[in-house]
C-alpha cells in the first residue's frame, strides 16, 4: 500500500500541473479550464495568514516566470491573429499577402477563389484589366513608393463569375511595412443589415437603402438608376451618410457595410478587432501627461448631465430605444471609456484606483463642467463613489446598477468559481493573474469572443441566455470588445479594482446611492444589501427581479426608467 502524500508533497504535484496546464493553454482551450481548476485547488490550500506569494515555492514561481517570458516570446510578433482576424471576419474570400505577393494568411473560400494557399503567391493575373492599375499602385504603396491605401477592384478568378473586392492595406503595430489585403464585396445584404446600420449609426430608411444599393453596385449612377433619383440627390445622401457613419471615403463606406453584412451571414461570431465607437460620436480628451479619454454620449444632445461607468461584463451599448427614452426625458448621458478600455490610455505606473480617479476627475473638470449624477455599471460604480468621499459636490447622486464586491463583500464566495479565482489572484497573485490574462485572452483570439462569455456564465443560465440570444448578443459582444482592444490589462486591473479600499466612503456619503441589485445573479441576498441602509440612510436597495448579472440587457427599460427617475429628483 502506498503511502498518502505530505502536504508538501500535495502542493508540489498540483504546481507540476499548474506549470503543465500554463505552456498546453498556449494552444488547448481544455488545458485552460484544467489550469484554472488547478488554481483555485492551490489557493484553497493556501494558509490564511500566507494570502500572497509566500506561500509558493520559489522554483514553481520562476517557472511561471519563464512561462510568462515564453508567452511574450510568442506575441513579439502578433501579427499573425491580426492578418488572420482580416480574412475571418468577413463571409467570402479574403487574402492577406505581404509586398512581395507571398500569401500570409487565406481563408477557405480565398483558398478556393484565388487558388492559393498561405505561403504560396498570389497570382496577379486574377485581377481584371480594367483594375490592375489600381492593384499595382496599391502594391507600390506597400513596398514604400506611393500613398494609395485602398481601392475597390474586380477579381475575375478561371471557371467562376467576376466579382468586386475591396483591396487595402494592413498596417501593424511592431512593422515597419504594411501588408495588403483582398477581401470580397460578393455579400449577401439582409434587412437585419440595414436594420444594423439605422440603429447603429441612426440612418434613415432611404440612406440605408443607398447605401445597399452603393454596397451592390460601387457605382453612383447606378445607385441613381435603380432609385429613380437624380445622381445630384444620390451623391448628397452619399455625403450625409459617410458623415453619419464617420467613413473617411466611398471605400471607407463600403468596408463598412461589408463588416456589418458579413457579421449578419456569420452568425454573430466576433473576433477582436480595432475599436470603433458604434454611436459614431467618440470625441477624444487629450491630457498634457500625454493621457487620452476618449468618450461619447447619449440621449439629449442638451440635456441634463449624467456621467455612466461601465464595468466588467456590461457596456455602454444599450438598445436603440433607450436613446428615445433619454431624449424624451431630457437627459444626455456622457460614457468616457475607462482607463484601458476603448480608446482611453492606462498608466500603469499608477495604481488602478487612482489611474481611473486622475481620468475621472479630468473629465468632469474639462468636459461636464457642472454638478451631475454619477452612474456605475457593477465595479464602475467605485471609482464614482471614491471621487465623491474626496469631493462631495461632485455628484448629486449616484446610481450603482450590478453587484459590486464593495457593495456586498459577504457575497463574493458566492461567485462564480472562475471569477472567484481571478478575483483572489488579482490580491494575492497579480502578477500571476497577468499570465492567466494573457493566456485567456490567446484563447479569445483563437476561438472568438464565445470562448469567454461560455466560461464566465457558464453556471448562470439567465445570463448564457442572454449572451446567446440574437437580440442582446450583438451587446455583450460589443462590451467585450471594448474591454479587451488593447490586451488583456483592462481585465487584469478590474480584478484589482474589485479590492479597492474605498468601502468606508459609502459611511461618509451625504448624496443618495441607489443600488439597482439583480435577484437572478447567484449573490443576491437583500439582507445583506439591507446593511448598507442601515450605514448610511441615504443608500436605497432596488431589487432588479427576474435579472442576473447582465441585467442592463435583460431589463433596460426598467433600469433606464430607474435612472430617469433620479435624474428628476435630482434637478
Amino acid at each position: 500500500m502506498e503511502e498518502p502524500l505530505s502536504s508538501s508533497e500535495e502542493n508540489s504535484a498540483l504546481e507540476m500541473d499548474i506549470i503543465s496546464n500554463t505552456y498546453r493553454s498556449i494552444i488547448d482551450q481544455n488545458a485552460f479550464d484544467q489550469l484554472m481548476d488547478n488554481w483555485k485547488t492551490r489557493l484553497d490550500r493556501l494558509d490564511a495568514k500566507g494570502a500572497d506569494q509566500n506561500g509558493f515555492s520559489f522554483a514553481f514561481l520562476q517557472q511561471l516566470t519563464v512561462a510568462q517570458k515564453t508567452l511574450e516570446g510568442l506575441d513579439i510578433q502578433p501579427d499573425d491573429g491580426k492578418l488572420e482576424r482580416v480574412v475571418s471576419e468577413v463571409a467570402g474570400p479574403a487574402v492577406v499577402f505581404a509586398p512581395n505577393l507571398r500569401v500570409t494568411a487565406i481563408n477557405i473560400d480565398g483558398t478556393r477563389a484565388f487558388g492559393a494557399e498561405s505561403g504560396a503567391i498570389f497570382n496577379m493575373s486574377l485581377v481584371d484589366a480594367a483594375s490592375i492599375g489600381d492593384f499595382e499602385a496599391l502594391i507600390r504603396s506597400a513596398n514604400g513608393r506611393g500613398n494609395l491605401d485602398q481601392a475597390i477592384i474586380t477579381i475575375a478568378p478561371p471557371g467562376r463569375a467576376p466579382f468586386h473586392a475591396e483591396a487595402f492595406l494592413v498596417r501593424l503595430p511592431k512593422t515597419t511595412t504594411p501588408y495588403v489585403a483582398v477581401r470580397t464585396l460578393e455579400i449577401g445584404w439582409s434587412e437585419a443589415t440595414s436594420e444594423k446600420l439605422r440603429q447603429a449609426f441612426g440612418l434613415s430608411a432611404t440612406e440605408a437603402d443607398v447605401a445597399r444599393l452603393f454596397f451592390q453596385t460601387c457605382n453612383l449612377q447606378e445607385v441613381a438608376t435603380l432609385r429613380q433619383a437624380s445622381l445630384h440627390t444620390v451623391r448628397t445622401q452619399m455625403k450625409t451618410i459617410q458623415s453619419k457613419t464617420g467613413a473617411s471615403s466611398q471605400a471607407d463606406l463600403i468596408r463598412l457595410c461589408s463588416m456589418v453584412a458579413s457579421r449578419e451571414l456569420l452568425g454573430g461570431h466576433s473576433e477582436l478587432s480595432e475599436w470603433r465607437d458604434p454611436l459614431g460620436r467618440e470625441s477624444y480628451l487629450d491630457l498634457d501627461d500625454g493621457r487620452r479619454i476618449a468618450w461619447t454620449w447619449m440621449g439629449a444632445k442638451d440635456g441634463k448631465p449624467a456621467v455612466v461607468l461601465r464595468g466588467l461584463g456590461m457596456g455602454y451599448l444599450l438598445p436603440a430605444r433607450t436613446e428615445m427614452q433619454l431624449i424624451e426625458a431630457g437627459i444626455k448621458l456622457y460614457i468616457p471609456s475607462r482607463p484601458g478600455y476603448g480608446n482611453s490610455s492606462m498608466h500603469r505606473n499608477l495604481d488602478v484606483l487612482e489611474d481611473n480617479l486622475v481620468a475621472l476627475r479630468a473629465f468632469l473638470d474639462t468636459v461636464v463642467q457642472t454638478p451631475c449624477v454619477g452612474i456605475g455599471m457593477s465595479d464602475g460604480i467605485i471609482p464614482l463613489l471614491a471621487e465623491q468621499d474626496i469631493d462631495p459636490n461632485r455628484f448629486l447622486a449616484l446610481v450603482a446598477i450590478g453587484y459590486s464586491g464593495l457593495l456586498n463583500r459577504k457575497a463574493a464566495h458566492r461567485l462564480p468559481a472562475i471569477q472567484i479565482t481571478t478575483s483572489r489572484l488579482a490580491k494575492q497573485a497579480p502578477r500571476i493573474l497577468e499570465l492567466i490574462g494573457k493566456l485567456g485572452l490567446r484563447m479569445m483570439e483563437r476561438h472568438g469572443v464565445d470562448w469567454y462569455l461560455e466560461r464566465s456564465y457558464k453556471t448562470m443560465p439567465l445570463d448564457l441566455r442572454t449572451c446567446r440570444n440574437p437580440d442582446t448578443a450583438p451587446l455583450v459582444r460589443n462590451a467585450c470588445a471594448h474591454l479587451l482592444v488593447q490586451g488583456h490589462m483592462a481585465f487584469v486591473r478590474d480584478m484589482q479594482l474589485f479590492h479597492a479600499e474605498v468601502d468606508g466612503a459609502i459611511d461618509r456619503l451625504t448624496s443618495p446611492l441607489h443600488c439597482l441589485m439583480p435577484t437572478e445573479d447567484g449573490v443576491f441576498n437583500l439582507e445583506e444589501y439591507q446593511e448598507l441602509t442601515q450605514r448610511n440612510d441615504g443608500v436605497s436597495i432596488v431589487p432588479i427581479k427576474g435579472a442576473g448579472d447582465l441585467l442592463v440587457y435583460q431589463k433596460t427599460d426598467e433600469i433606464i426608467g430607474h435612472v430617469i427617475d433620479v435624474m428628476q429628483a435630482s434637478f
